[in-house]
């Protein structure tokens, strides 16, 4: 036994090795263009295999050389230290982020995945220290192994309505993980999806996650509904709301739970401001507002 951490160190570092010496030479029979090496398949379409950090903000092109981005191959960004955040608002052709495609970009803070992606690769976002807020995207069905694992600093997430299922290790690891909504259509998650993830909260109205969540040992709660304004959700729209979200503009404090932002962003801009507060201060105060604040949100 002794000698099993050597070898297995030794291992690693000729993996990576190779995984490196593999990548300087494909990068060489590729096409480098504002800074993403690709190349392009036989139906037309474009996969990034690499970039060359010239800037810590990236944005996936719609188009490389007039082909559709399409997708993003394995390890493509494996390891970046540099890169803080990723846009995907033009890639609306992306179809597939591959495998361990950003394990490791220890600066990333937040990623948005568009609707159009359908697919993620194992161990996508996965080391991933820095990453606070994700939004999977409504296009894909299942949350792949190891996704975000050792994410240490995510705390919420809204898992989409029509992921089926949650694979081996996809949270693990997570210690700031406090809050994820998981919604019906998920009917398998793996045994250890959430392991060493010890403050996890888990909200659902689903039987089966319910069952999960017991059988695990896990904290769960039901989704309650809750009305427009109600931020701190407690089943009343008051001045305490108004407070939350003033306080949270001001950096004194953070919204109380992952839904909030919904509750709290009054006119549906996609930010909550201080214009949210001062309508729902209108509201408590009598006047009419444009926005259906005190009602049920679905």
């Amino acid at each position: 036994m002794k000698f099993l951490k050597p070898i297995l160190s030794i291992t690693l570092a000729l993996l990576t090795i190779c995984i490196l010496a593999a990548s300087a030479f494909a990068a060489e029979n590729y096409i480098v263009l504002n800074g993403f090496a690709f190349d392009i398949n036989s139906d037309n379409e474009a996969t990034i295999h690499s970039y060359d950090n010239r800037t810590a903000d990236v944005v996936i092109p719609q188009k490389l050389m007039g082909y559709d981005v399409v997708y993003i191959d394995d390890y493509a960004f494996f390891g970046n230290e540099v890169i803080t955040s990723v846009s995907f608002k033009k890639a609306d052709k992306l179809k597939r982020i591959g495998a361990n495609a950003f394990n490791g970009c220890t600066k990333l803070e937040s990623v948005v995945i568009p609707s159009n992606v359908t697919e993620l690769g194992f161990g996508v976002f996965q080391g991933c220290s820095n990453l606070k807020t994700v939004d999977p995207g409504s296009g894909i069905e299942n949350i792949p192994s190891q996704c975000f694992f050792k994410c240490g600093k995510l705390s919420k997430i809204v898992i989409p309505g029509n992921v089926k299922s949650i694979s081996a290790r996809s949270f693990a690891d997570c210690a700031s993980l406090n809050d994820i909504e998981i919604p019906d259509s998920v009917s398998l998650i793996a045994d250890d999806a959430f392991s060493k993830s010890d403050n996890v909260v888990i909200y659902s109205n689903s039987s089966y996650v319910r069952e999960y969540a017991e059988g695990h040992d896990i904290k769960y709660d039901y989704i309650r509904n809750v009305y427009l304004g109600d931020v701190n959700i407690d089943g009343n729209v008051n001045i305490l709301d108004v407070t939350l979200i003033q306080k949270y503009k001001v950096g004194l404090n953070e919204l109380p739970q992952y839904r909030s932002k919904t509750y709290a962003d009054i006119n549906a801009d996609g930010e909550v401001t201080i214009r949210d507060a001062t309508l729902i201060q209108m509201y408590l105060a009598g006047y009419s507002v444009p926005y259906p604040i005190g009602e049920l949100v679905d």
